[in-house]
């Protein structure tokens, strides 16, 4: 478990957040480049089985919590399509997962994992932190990473929802082979984005 702290942005005239169309298919992550738009934390893919959240808070430049004062920051998704859902509202008291890439193995493709970014408040609202916090659920180190009975590689990395994935995800299959364990599979993704 972890308590995920995204600090406040000090970028100028960042206008990230205006005028986006929270509707756009494919690879356009809301008409501007991933890093513009994700700009607390990039597009990606949680390389586990499952992670669970809870809903965010936010805090002023003093530590007070206060209502997330940009209706665009926040939590994004895309669907198996492309479309570009958010942000994601966690109603109080909620619960919420997302399937990872482990997932997706261990179903052979039934369970595709849930591409997501987390968009910064607009700089005009200056000193927005944001915090939540997260339960990373994953097999033991050693755990095979094997397809179920009757799945194949190509079930479990649908080419049709690779093209749907934001730029900066890299496919799982670039990553994945069979064969692999959990801990293999670990490394030659942290190896992938570090």
């Amino acid at each position: 478990a972890r308590l995920l702290h995204y600090f406040a942005t000090n970028d100028k005239g960042d206008s990230s957040n205006s005028g986006s169309d929270k509707n756009n298919g494919g690879d356009d992550d809301g008409g501007v480049n991933d890093t513009d738009f994700s700009n607390w934390c990039g597009w990606h893919n949680d390389h586990g089985s499952l992670t669970g959240l809870l809903p965010a808070m936010y805090h002023d430049e003093h530590g007070n919590p206060v209502p997330c004062p940009d209706e665009n920051a926040g939590l994004y998704i895309k669907s198996r399509h492309g479309e570009l859902i958010g942000p994601v509202k966690l109603p109080e008291n909620a619960l919420a997962f997302q399937v990872g890439e482990t997932m997706q193995v261990h179903t052979g493709g039934w369970l595709q994992a849930t591409p997501h970014a987390v968009r910064g408040c607009n700089t005009n609202n200056g000193g927005i932190s944001r915090s939540t916090f997260a339960v990373f659920m994953e097999p033991e180190y050693h755990s095979s990473m094997n397809l179920p009975p009757g799945r194949t590689v190509d079930d479990t990395q649908c080419v049709e929802a690779e093209r749907s994935l934001p730029k900066s995800v890299r496919t799982l299959r670039s990553r994945w082979k069979l064969g692999m364990n959990f801990g293999e599979f670990s490394a030659t993704t942290f190896a992938a984005f570090h």
